[in-house]
């Protein structure tokens, strides 16, 4: 694509980027270890953080990309692709840690999500069983919900952007790239990209309307993948094979997989409708449909949270869901202290040691914090404290500064505090005002994850 009057440039583009193991960054910060994957915009690789020693991903432009004669504009989507993932914080979400300039090339990132994408999930192992298809998708679903209440649309919902978390059995949802702000009901230009089989038909026309729907797309299709093992007929074909008067020429998941429950073959029909009109208009509709599936019963809770909450010393987490839910924040505030005693056993003592906060057991903490960020829209809970703690180089009085501990230099009483929706952003929840524990904190959230 290079002419002979820019091959300098092109070599320069291509020996700042193409990375060899060991390789140092930032002036030594990252250390390249290998190169992950390239995809259609960006090339990923596997770099270790010299403070921490702990592994990242370093995502940054690939060189078919950084040829193109709109190589800024590629270079702008792609740094507004950092600023939409770290505006989306949820335990189903890849982290975003930070964004840098290595000489001219904006580079995210991100947390190291050690595992396997759900696409080579199901290459090694065949179809997934109903009931643990369904458990991802929710995961899946859930993280959508947040993407969409923060007026995005993600675009590219499909087995190969969403990795099974190793150990934990859960998963995350990668890959914003074509992720996109969006108003609905409003036609706008949109870029034409798609991946055929779990793309709607509505990607495929850039002046097309878009919504909430675009992503049930993609989400009905990615559940047909899990439970048949294969890619659905892509949207464009089938549109085409019915205007002709066709059948659609999209097999039926039972025929693929004739032990899928009729429940959800229903759920996969629905979600992946052709017509936009014709899908559940929004995430939590459609997971009305999997709610009917005698295969994964489950106890019905609010649009943002899809399962029961999670213990993983069977601890009761209702209380807390429901007072976060009445924008009770002070009691729920006080609630999660009682909860953090209760999960380490140290009712009596009233407090935790730098040991207990070591060892807390991942899937509460988890567990907390996914309810204080779904019913605070993303602005409380133990992750958003520590992305700003992290932003602020683990300056602890600064971080104090930003979310409101701190006032002229001095650490409010719990008095003082704000017990409302409108309080600066990782206000809440306060357990993090214990001095000294909240550096072990943040090392234990890193260890799960948060």
């Amino acid at each position: 694509m290079a002419t002979q009057s820019t091959g300098k440039t092109t070599a320069t583009k291509k020996s700042a980027i193409d990375w060899e193991t060991g390789r140092v960054l930032q002036n030594g910060k990252y250390t390249i270890e290998k190169k992950l994957h390239i995809g259609g915009f960006g090339v990923t690789y596997l770099a270790r953080e010299r403070d921490s020693d702990n592994l990242v991903v370093i995502k940054t432009l690939n060189e078919k990309v950084r040829q193109r004669r709109d190589f800024a504009k590629c270079q702008q989507d792609f740094l507004n692709e950092a600023l939409r993932i770290a505006k989306c914080t949820h335990p189903y979400i890849v982290r975003v840690n930070e964004f840098f300039q290595e000489r001219f090339l904006w580079c995210i990132v991100m947390e190291y999500v050690e595992g396997i994408t759900l696409a080579h999930f199901v290459e090694k192992k065949g179809a997934i069983p109903e009931a643990k298809a369904i458990k991802y998708i929710r995961q899946i679903s859930d993280a959508v919900m947040l993407v969409h209440a923060r007026g995005f649309l993600h675009r590219d919902i499909k087995p190969l952007n969403i990795i099974w978390r190793k150990h934990q059995d859960e998963v995350v949802l990668i890959d914003f790239g074509i992720a996109r702000e969006f108003t609905p009901n409003l036609t706008q230009i949109h870029t034409q990209y798609y991946s055929d089989g779990f793309a709607p038909i509505e990607q495929y026309d850039k002046r097309a309307l878009r919504g909430a729907y675009t992503d049930v797309y993609g989400l009905a299709a990615t559940l047909y993948a899990l439970v048949t093992a294969k890619t659905p007929e892509a949207a464009l074909i089938r549109d085409r094979a019915i205007l002709k008067g066709e059948t659609d020429p999209m097999l039926l998941p039972q025929v693929l997989n004739p032990k899928l429950s009729d429940t959800i073959q229903d759920a996969i029909l629905k979600g992946m409708a052709l017509l936009p009109e014709n899908r559940p208009q929004s995430v939590a509709d459609w997971l009305q449909f999997l709610d009917k599936s005698d295969e994964s019963p489950h106890v019905p809770t609010p649009p943002h949270l899809p399962t029961p909450p999670l213990s993983a010393v069977g601890m009761d987490y209702n209380k807390l869901r429901e007072l976060l839910a009445g924008g009770m924040w002070e009691d729920a505030d006080k609630e999660t202290t009682d909860l953090m005693l209760a999960v380490s056993g140290k009712e009596k003592e009233g407090k935790l040691s730098l040991e207990d906060v070591r060892k807390f057991p991942c899937r509460d903490l988890r567990t907390i914090d996914q309810l204080w960020i779904e019913y605070s829209d993303g602005r409380f809970g133990f992750s958003v404290q520590n992305q700003i703690w992290r932003q602020v180089n683990k300056n602890y009085e600064e971080m104090g500064n930003i979310i409101g501990w701190r006032r002229d230099n001095n650490w409010l009483s719990y008095s003082e505090l704000t017990f409302d929706i409108n309080a600066s952003q990782g206000h809440l929840p306060t357990w993090g005002r214990r001095g000294r524990l909240w550096a072990v904190l943040a090392l234990r959230m890193r260890k799960c994850s948060l």
